[in-house]
């Protein structure tokens, strides 16, 4: 799918003005029709592909409650010298509770969701956007491979 300009501007923004939500009867929303095959993810984040089962089973827990969910994306390039290194857009949902809700429903305070969907788009040609699929993975492990293993060129949070 081919996606516009006005699409493009639309899209950049709507998550300028709705970065956060709350999210009531939550549901996981990753399946294998759009899922990510996970040996490109291992190529692409291989320290965070590696938590991918953890965070999935960790996030089913909370299916059917309530779910606070910041959204973002950003726009990199791995690290390294290559010129022709490809281009991706992450776009990821950060899911959280705060510790009323973390009680509300039974849980300990101190217990954290710390569980990521990541969507991997490569837009190294802008006019042939490639969707790659999405993966629940642990958000620390993510953000700090982020950083550590990509040149940021845009960040949209």
């Amino acid at each position: 799918m081919k996606i516009t300009e006005l699409q493009k501007l639309i899209r950049e923004e709507v998550r300028k003005i709705v970065n956060e939500s709350t999210i009531n009867q939550f549901k996981p929303i990753l399946d294998r029709t759009n899922q990510i095959d996970e040996r490109i993810f291992k190529k692409l984040m291989p320290r965070t592909e590696k938590t991918s089962k953890e965070a999935m089973k960790r996030i089913l827990t909370f299916e059917g409650n309530t779910m606070f969910a910041h959204y973002q994306y950003h726009i990199v390039k791995p690290n390294g010298n290559k010129p022709d290194r490809p281009t991706y857009r992450l776009h990821d949902i950060q899911y959280w509770l705060n510790d009323a809700q973390m009680k509300m429903q039974g849980r300990d305070p101190k217990e954290s969701v710390n569980v990521t969907l990541v969507t991997v788009y490569d837009i190294t040609d802008p006019m042939k956007e490639r969707n790659l699929g999405k993966i629940y993975v642990d958000t620390d492990s993510y953000l700090d491979e982020l950083k550590r293993g990509f040149e940021l060129i845009k960040r949209v949070s």
